[in-house]
C-alpha cells in the first residue's frame, strides 16, 4: 500500500475534528448553543468515520501484513482512538443537553483528547508523504 491510499483515511478525520474543535469553542464564546451541539455532532461523526475506515477500509488486514511500527499499524491505532473519541463525545453532548454539572469537565478532557488525535493524524500524514517521495518511480513516470 502506498501513502497515497492513507491520504484519505488520515485527511478527512484531522478536518472533521478541527471543524469539531471550532465549532464547540466558537458556540462557547458567542453563547450560542446550536453551534455547540452542532460541534459535538461533527465529533461524533469524526468516530464514525474512523470507525468506518477501520472496518471497511482494509487497513487492519495489511498492517498485519507489514511490521507493527509500519504507517499502517499507526493509522490504525489512531483511527480506533478517535473512535473512542468520539464516545467522549457523545458523552459529552448528553451531559451538555441535560446540563449535567460535570460536563465542563469532561467537554475539556474530551476537547484535550482530541487535539492529541489531530496531531497523531498529522504525524501519519507526514510519514505517509516521507513514503510517497521515497518510492522508486515507476515506468509511466520516466
Amino acid at each position: 500500500m502506498t501513502g497515497v491510499h492513507l491520504y484519505l483515511p488520515t485527511i478527512v478525520p484531522q478536518w472533521e475534528i478541527f471543524l469539531g474543535i471550532v465549532l464547540i469553542l466558537m458556540g462557547y464564546i458567542e453563547k450560542k448553543i446550536v453551534l455547540t451541539r452542532l460541534g459535538w455532532i461533527v465529533l461524533i461523526v469524526t468516530g464514525l468515520t474512523a470507525m468506518f475506515f477501520n472496518l471497511f477500509g482494509e487497513l487492519s488486514t495489511i498492517a498485519k501484513l507489514h511490521e507493527p511500527n509500519a504507517i499502517e499499524s499507526l493509522l490504525v491505532k489512531t483511527l480506533w482512538q478517535a473512535v473512542a473519541g468520539g464516545v467522549l463525545a457523545f458523552v459529552s453532548l448528553l451531559l451538555f443537553h441535560f446540563k449535567s454539572r460535570r460536563y465542563p469537565l469532561l467537554s475539556i478532557l474530551t476537547l484535550v483528547y482530541f487535539v492529541l488525535i489531530f496531531f497523531l493524524f498529522y504525524q501519519v500524514s507526514q510519514s505517509s508523504g516521507k513514503l510517497i517521495q521515497n518510492q522508486p518511480p515507476t515506468e509511466q513516470q520516466k
